[in-house]
């Protein structure tokens, strides 16, 4: 009877020995090539592909699309039961974002980050982890225990920074559109950069249906640029008005695909239906707040922090941008920092177990990462006025704040790690291959914090 690696019976649980080849499965692997494992005693011990032989305890592992046993020991994709236990595998990795955290306190550990401005990135198929060095444009991939240098791209870029995808990365500088693909075990960095005479970029880009999308300014007006998969050509369409003078935040996504961008003059939003492509202006004597990322209602309705008669504000980023007063309890920094799923429960709507955005034992509480059910807040002690530091201004000094788990229901609990940072947007989370990491631009400091098995 021949062996079946989906079967957990006894007759499945022969330990291979020796050099095992497996084809690639293109559903959890964009790494093309016969992969060649080597086991000992049923254990993998180092996987081989395109001449390039990876250990086991690399993370770099995962680009062959990979299954993890309890121990977090790699085997590749088509295992479906460890061949030396029989026990059930993982999900080809890296895993899904959980719906809560159950953090291992005992796990922490320091991460280096090279002086720069860093900005991690999650990105490729399956999703790896990677460092982008903002002012120096040097491109890093995480091995589990250092960041590798890949090569040297363009600085500077323009808005909120990187567009992460299965493919590769994107972003814009002032000047040109670059477009990334990954690497992935080679140590070549192939990059195209896109520019047209008298176009200025105003906005990172956004993916969307296979094409990339950013704002521009050419001969003062404002332009949407467009790059489709492959191409290394630019169409521009004028949006029929006069391009502002700062950069356009964002882009953000909405659940049906649209994107949008926030600009001092108003916003723009690209649906995903009909290809349209609106300018809404913000209502008279509104200011928008543009440090502060869109709030999210559960609705799926994004709104924009600002001022309206020296009072805060929200306006919706709809064709009818209606605003909402907000009172002092809810202005904390709140659901208009966070980079995760943006997504809060509004002032005006019944609560479902939402986060008290006030301030928690007199700091005040920045929100880093929002799941469906749990939450990564900073809270800071700001001195002086906290308005100028919502509104983006920076402070005189790095300023340290206590990293707080919400998990909804149960209370705040405290992280045995602090963040520093200077302004809004300092201080990042981000969730990878079931560890979440806590970084600061202040410090140059990044914290690995491992999830429990469930």
């Amino acid at each position: 009877m021949p062996l079946s690696l989906d079967d957990p019976s006894p007759l499945a649980r022969a330990a291979p020995e020796g050099v095992w080849p497996i084809d690639p499965e293109p559903r959890v692997t964009s790494l093309a090539g016969r992969q060649h494992w080597r086991f000992r005693g049923g254990r993998p011990i180092a996987a081989e592909v395109a001449g390039v032989a990876i250990p086991a305890d690399d993370a770099r592992i995962a680009h062959l699309g990979i299954r993890r046993d309890r121990q977090g020991r790699p085997f590749p994709a088509a295992f479906a039961h460890s061949p030396e236990t029989g026990a059930p595998l993982g999900p080809p990795v890296p895993t899904l974002a959980p719906e809560i955290l159950d953090i291992d306190l005992e796990s922490a550990t320091e991460v280096p980050l090279p002086s720069g401005v860093p900005a991690l990135v999650r990105a490729g198929h399956p999703a790896a982890l990677y460092l982008f060095q903002e002012n120096l444009g040097a491109f890093e991939e995480w091995d589990g225990r250092n960041f590798v240098g890949l090569g040297r791209l363009p600085p500077h870029p323009v808005g909120s920074g990187i567009t992460a995808g299965r493919r590769g990365i994107a972003y814009t500088t002032a000047a040109v559109l670059v477009s990334v693909r990954l690497p992935q075990l080679t140590q070549s960095l192939v990059h195209t950069e896109v520019r047209v005479p008298g176009l200025r970029f105003l906005s990172a880009p956004s993916r969307q249906s296979g094409s990339l999308l950013a704002l521009g300014e050419r001969g003062g007006r404002l332009v949407l640029c467009r790059k489709d998969a492959d191409s290394t050509a630019l169409d521009l369409r004028d949006l029929g008005c006069t391009a502002p003078d700062a950069d356009f935040a964002g882009p953000w996504t909405n659940r049906l695909g649209d994107t949008f961008w926030t600009g001092p003059d108003g916003f723009v939003a690209c649906r995903t239906l009909g290809d349209e492509t609106t300018v809404a202006s913000w209502p008279a004597g509104f200011a928008p707040i543009i440090a502060q990322a869109p709030w999210r209602d559960r609705a799926d309705l994004h709104h924009q922090l600002g001022m309206l008669e020296g009072r805060y504000h929200l306006a919706a980023l709809a064709s009818d941008p209606a605003l909402h007063q907000l009172d002092g309890p809810h202005l904390a920094a709140g659901p208009c920092t966070y980079s995760g799923a943006e997504r809060f429960d509004v002032p005006w709507q019944a609560a479902e177990e939402a986060v008290n955005l006030g301030a928690h034992a007199g700091n005040l509480l920045v929100p880093l990462l929002a799941l469906a059910r749990d939450t990564i807040l900073l809270a800071l002690d700001i001195p002086g006025p906290r308005g100028g530091f919502l509104r983006g201004e920076s402070l005189p000094a790095p300023v340290t704040g206590h990293v707080l788990h919400h998990a909804h229901g149960a209370g705040l609990r405290r992280l045995p790690v602090g963040l520093a940072v200077s302004r809004i947007g300092d201080a990042r989370a981000l969730l990878h291959d079931g560890v979440l990491y806590l970084w600061s631009r202040s410090a140059c400091r990044c914290h690995a914090l491992r999830l429990r098995t469930a």
